[in-house]
């Protein structure tokens, strides 16, 4: 599908319908957004910003740390977030390698994350860019309120 962006700019949306096959044997559709662009990796803040985009990535890594593990815990920490969004930013954060996800096999089925030490080392990074944010704060918030229109 193509569209005009805000700018004028067309740009190329892909929509995969994958079909999945219900306990009943009903097909059920799921619209699954599919890059159409790659993404730009010429520099370290291009790969971080890649690795990171999403909403709830940071916050997820620093929970995780912190000792939340579970999702229902996550999802408790982040109530503004929905599941599913929150699932489909874990599973990038798996994919990259900053979490890892064990399974119990008991009933009934646990699950807990963890950060691998290539998560841990994202820590003083975020720590930072908090410690930024706390010492800017009422600057930012008056600057976010202000082009809000809040």
């Amino acid at each position: 599908m193509h569209r005009a962006g805000k700018y004028g700019v067309t740009i190329q949306i892909g929509i995969n319908l994958s079909p999945i096959v219900h306990s009943k044997h009903i097909p059920i559709f799921v619209f699954m957004y599919e890059r159409k662009t790659l993404p730009n990796l010429n520099c370290g803040l291009d790969l971080i910003a890649e690795v990171l985009y999403g909403k709830w990535k940071i916050r997820l890594l620093w929970f995780i740390n912190e000792g939340h593990k579970r999702p229902s815990e996550l999802q408790r920490k982040i109530p503004d977030a929905s599941r599913r969004v929150l699932n489909m930013q874990i599973k990038e954060l798996e994919e990259h390698e900053l979490i890892t996800r064990k399974i119990y096999a008991e009933l009934p089925p646990k699950v807990e994350y963890s950060l691998t030490d290539f998560g841990k080392s994202l820590i003083p990074v975020i720590a930072t860019l908090g410690q930024w944010g706390d010492e800017n704060e009422e600057r930012l918030r008056t600057l976010i309120s202000k082009s809000k229109g809040v």
